[in-house]
């Protein structure tokens, strides 16, 4: 397994080329790219409106283990993954997203 380029403080956004969008009629989330158009599950659009530059793959994490505790039912934390295994899973999506080129990465001790 390749070791991910995403840690702590690695902060993703959406590559300049990329936009996401809902579509209304079809009810589908899009990330809109030049000549391209994928559709993307309410997980990964979640995690991708997040990608704004500013935020770590780890407050990323945390949004996103937030918001699925919120709209649990249950409130049963034991239904989620543990936040580390989050964590990764979140950082190999942004990774996928990254080699598409859909994701730049930046790191927060890096000049803008």
């Amino acid at each position: 397994m390749v070791e991910s380029i995403f840690v702590a403080g690695s902060l993703p956004k959406l590559a300049a080329k990329a936009r996401l969008k809902f579509d209304k009629v079809r009810e589908k989330h899009l990330l809109l790219l030049p000549e391209k158009v994928v559709v993307l599950n309410e997980t990964a659009a979640s995690i991708l409106r997040l990608c704004d530059g500013s935020q770590t793959v780890n407050t990323i994490t945390e949004s996103i283990r937030t918001s699925l505790m919120a709209g649990s039912e249950t409130r049963n934390s034991g239904a989620l993954p543990d936040f580390k295994t989050m964590e990764a899973d979140i950082s190999e999506f942004l990774q996928e997203m990254a080699d598409q080129g859909w994701v730049v990465i930046q790191h927060e001790d890096a000049e803008p």
